[in-house]
């Protein structure tokens, strides 16, 4: 079992990988239908909501699973 700080370091690490794979938050969030400030609220928090870790492993056809983005979560919802 992951202890909670390295569960918040695997998140935001995982959320920088994203953002650097898109190239910017604006375009992450163009990407995700949400607003700039939803990422940036991500950011600042150091995690990505679990509906977005969702669309983002359907959007990136899994090169970024929601498990990896939110190792936290125990059941996802189908």
């Amino acid at each position: 079992m992951l202890s909670n700080e390295k569960i918040k370091e695997l998140q935001r690490s995982e959320l920088s990988r994203l953002l650097a794979w898109v190239g910017s938050r604006t375009r992450l969030a163009d990407e995700l239908g949400v607003t700039r400030q939803a990422v940036y609220d991500w950011v600042k928090r150091g995690r990505i909501s679990a509906v977005m870790a969702i669309e983002v492993d359907k959007k990136t056809k899994g090169e970024f699973k929601k498990e990896s983005l939110r190792p936290d979560v125990v059941n996802w919802v189908k």
